[in-house]
């Protein structure tokens, strides 16, 4: 518990000025976007807190699409590979908004289009300790580029879980740490956040999950989700946010073999549109239910 209060009060220092790259903000998968962005201490290959990595298998092979509001699109890509008291990942992401009309000022007719394209690559790492305390850090490479400016950069993950009983974890994040160069004049900071949350399982069928999250140049937000096990192969999430402009959010899971696909509906406010993720993942060395 020293660390997960050393996490936290690390936290008012790192949260001060406007922040860029949404995009690392958003969740790796479908999964954890269907409960409401739970990451903290929702366990799995897709997890953002990387202490929190896990596998039912022996690797894991994992792509997800993310159709975003106003025309904007993601990919993930996942290896997770795990060993025997610990669990390594290479992970990479590209969002891009393309389309994007360029003025100098107030005109009837724009100059052109432009892109925005934010890449990101990293590897992941948690390690099982004793009394159930597991640690994780993340490192990744960071590319901005908007129109011909392009700027890079690096970011870190840390994070620890910990199981205070059969059914119940606890688990802390600090998420993109780092820095980025000059795009042009000016660098964009990184969107640092810290996550606080638990999860608890000790319903029949049933997962649910409570998260704080805050964000630079953001409020604090309250995130509630959860997922029932209808039966063996299917799972049906729902989730409640406190976000701005995003609250609820819903999906399923459907396993088959050792394929897991996942999808997650997020209806926005302020008639900003809605998203759609979709996951596949392969599980190798998993036991089909």
């Amino acid at each position: 518990m020293r660390l997960l209060t050393a996490l936290l009060f690390a936290l008012p220092a790192l949260l001060h000025a406007q922040a860029g790259l949404p995009s690392l903000r958003l969740s790796p998968g479908a999964r954890p976007a269907a409960m409401a962005d739970l990451s903290a201490a929702l366990m799995g290959p897709d997890a953002a807190n990387p202490a929190a990595l896990a596998l039912d298998g022996s690797r894991a092979y994992a792509f997800s699409h993310n159709a975003w509001i106003k025309g904007i699109d993601q990919e993930h890509a996942h290896l997770v590979y795990k060993r025997t008291h610990s669990i390594w990942a290479l992970r990479a992401q590209v969002w891009q908004a393309d389309g994007l009309e360029r003025r100098t000022g107030p005109s009837s007719e724009p100059l052109g289009e432009f892109g925005v394209y934010d890449i990101s690559t990293g590897i992941a790492y948690a390690r099982q300790l004793q009394n159930g305390l597991r640690l994780g850090g993340q490192l990744k490479l960071v590319r901005q580029s908007i129109s011909t400016a392009v700027a890079s950069g690096w970011a870190a993950d840390l994070g620890l879980l910990r199981a205070l009983g059969p059914h119940l974890s606890i688990g802390a994040a600090l998420l993109n740490v780092g820095r980025m160069n000059k795009l042009e004049r000016t660098a964009t900071p990184l969107p640092t956040e810290g996550r606080a949350g638990l999860v608890y399982s000790g319903i029949q069928r049933l997962h649910i999950g409570l998260e704080a999250q805050k964000a630079r140049d953001s409020d604090l937000s309250l995130h509630i989700g959860s997922q029932y096990q209808a039966n063996k192969r299917l799972a049906l999430r729902l989730g409640y946010q406190t976000s701005e402009n995003r609250h609820i959010s819903a999906g399923l899971g459907l396993l088959v073999g050792i394929w897991t696909v996942d999808y997650a509906y997020i209806p926005f406010g302020s008639g900003l549109g809605e998203a759609h993720r979709l996951s596949l993942r392969l599980d190798v060395g998993r036991t089909s239910p």
